[in-house]
């Protein structure tokens, strides 16, 4: 099940990220041009619950992957993802499809499972640095289709 992380979710959400290995190093913000891990920093995760938009999926009660939209003032929203299996990756990408209608950022290492997952849920190839990659989904427009309400 996939549901909204809260302000009340701090704890939980700071206890997985706390046991859950980031091999990738890309579950971080970036605040002032320097990038902030959420590892070991409950201040800054009940800010993100507080101010951001997260989801978890969790099976048994158990948080088992994080899916973060964050936008640091009002710039680009980059999407962050912590998972303890690659399944999870790939079924938080399908609930970010069907319930997010805008442009979002992912930038992460070119060897993160990630990458190759967000390029099958439409995001776009648009820059190279380094090790990492920059990706885009954008705005998708959705076509009223007439003939289906013409009976």
């Amino acid at each position: 099940m996939i549901k909204k992380l809260n302000y009340k979710d701090t704890i939980s959400v700071y206890d997985f990220i706390s046991r859950t290995k980031d091999v990738w190093e890309d579950f971080y913000i970036t605040t002032n041009k320097s990038r902030v891990f959420l590892k070991g920093n409950l201040k800054l995760i009940e800010k993100i619950l507080k101010y951001q938009t997260a989801v978890a999926l969790e099976e048994s009660g158990e948080i088992k992957a994080v899916l973060i939209i964050y936008r640091e003032k009002t710039f680009r929203p980059y999407v962050r993802i912590l998972s303890e299996k690659n399944d999870y990756i790939y079924d938080m990408f399908k609930y970010l499809n069907w319930n997010f209608n805008c442009e979002l950022f992912i930038k992460c290492k070119k060897t993160n499972p990630v990458s190759k997952i967000a390029q099958k849920f439409f995001f776009n190839f648009i820059g190279d640095r380094g090790s990492e990659i920059l990706l885009v989904r954008q705005k998708r427009e959705i076509k009223n289709d007439k003939s289906i309400n013409q009976s």
